[in-house]
């Protein structure tokens, strides 16, 4: 059953993982802008088999998360891809990345699988999670 839905992924960079030198501010929201970026084009060229890009938003504004004693400082680059995808299956790729946020079906409003697909999907989901 084809699905269409809305993804975003959150780029991160911390401030403890881009000093090189104790007298250096690295400007964390630029830093997360040129990780995006990079990332943004590899999504646009990869080949993902199931899936489809309709449509990918990496203008998002970039937001900086302050840090404490416990958790530097962070940016976040945000982007949302917008997926046409063959199966439920299919999007399980995309799910599994550290930098997943959420997911939005769109299209269909409802879905319902059989056990055969609960079960197949439960399986996949177990040798990605193993895989990792």
């Amino acid at each position: 059953m084809p699905l269409k839905a809305k993804i975003r992924f959150d780029y991160q960079v911390s401030s403890g993982e881009t000093r090189k030198f104790f007298w250096q501010r690295p400007d964390l929201m630029k830093i997360a802008r040129e990780k995006r970026d990079r990332q943004v084009s590899l999504l646009k060229n990869l080949p993902f088999q199931g899936l489809s890009v309709a449509d990918l938003d990496g203008e998002q504004e970039v937001y900086l998360v302050p840090g404490d004693e416990e958790h530097p400082e962070t940016a976040y680059a945000p982007v949302e891809l917008l997926v046409e995808a063959d199966s439920i299956m299919d999007l399980m790729q995309l799910t599994l990345r550290e930098e997943f946020r959420k997911i939005r079906v769109i299209d269909p409003p409802e879905l319902s699988l059989s056990h055969s697909d609960v079960e197949r999907f439960l399986f996949k989901v177990n040798e990605e999670y193993h895989a990792e």
